[in-house]
């Protein structure tokens, strides 16, 4: 999927990763509509950027629904949606309220999942498009006090395979990028908690991660939408961990090579009707 020239919808956009995702988007010529909630930061990235601003909280059933429709109106048909917004929650599961419990589902989970619920019928009408979950190799291993945050993780990867699998031959694309410890504000809370703060320092210690540059992680993404690339697994050294656990959902989808999906039967309708 080419870059230059897209319509990039691109959320959490004033995060680490996001602006770095923005700057490089730009640079490579796409049209990038910049998503989050504080209007001012939003702005100041749209300065430096020539991104487009659009506020809106992901945690808002109203303010999420329709959202897609309500920026294609204003920008034009979303070639790319890039669902990098999220949030850590770090804590054991019974010091967390019910609230921080939900809003954090909903922002790494339900959020992803309904935007790419909203584009994908204009993507398969146009027989083109390209969804990017920003995931976590949380997902895959999961350190103490990040059960909510690994939970949600885990279930957008699965959710972008099942996806991979339900668009295969419709010319909408996916990617699944899961990450590990990333140089940002993020991290740095991620640290306030001690089991989690002790789990990382061994971690890196022993190089079975390392900390990830937020700019080198923009460049990577952007290389592998263009690629047209179904997974990135950064580091590269803990790649094989990630591929190993996501081994039953590839066996899944060679054993299930050419049953038909609901969006090849789509095409299929829409083919008989004319």
């Amino acid at each position: 999927m080419r870059t230059t020239g897209a319509h990039v919808l691109l959320t959490g956009a004033t995060g680490t990763i996001g602006a770095a995702l923005a700057r490089r988007l730009t640079e490579r010529g796409a049209q990038v509509t910049l998503l989050a909630r504080t209007p001012t930061a939003l702005q100041a990235l749209a300065d430096a950027t020539g991104g487009t601003p659009f506020a809106a909280d992901l945690c808002d059933p109203e303010g999420l629904r329709g959202l897609v429709d309500r920026v294609e109106v204003q920008q034009g048909p979303v070639d790319v949606l890039l669902n990098n917004a999220g949030a850590e929650t770090t804590g054991l599961l019974t010091d967390l309220t019910a609230e921080q419990l939900r809003a954090t589902v909903d922002l790494n989970l339900t959020a992803p999942l309904e935007l790419c619920r909203q584009v994908i019928p204009g993507m398969l009408a146009r027989g083109t498009g390209h969804l990017v979950n920003i995931s976590s190799l949380a997902g895959v291993a999961t350190f103490p006090g990040l059960a909510v945050y690994g939970a949600s993780k885990a279930g957008l990867t699965h959710a972008t395979s099942g996806l991979r699998a339900d668009l295969r031959g419709t010319g909408v694309g996916t990617l699944a990028v899961e990450i590990g410890p990333v140089a940002s504000e993020m991290m740095d809370r991620i640290s306030l908690h001690g089991p989690s703060e002790a789990s990382f320092a061994r971690v890196l210690r022993a190089r079975l991660l390392s900390l990830l540059d937020p700019d080198d992680v923009a460049h990577r993404v952007v290389t592998a939408i263009e690629q047209g690339r179904p997974h990135l697994r950064l580091p590269r050294r803990a790649a094989p961990l990630a591929a190993v656990t996501g081994t039953p959902r590839a066996i899944a989808r060679i054993a299930l090579s050419g049953i038909p999906t609901s969006s090849t039967r789509h095409d299929e309708d829409r083919e008989t009707a004319t």
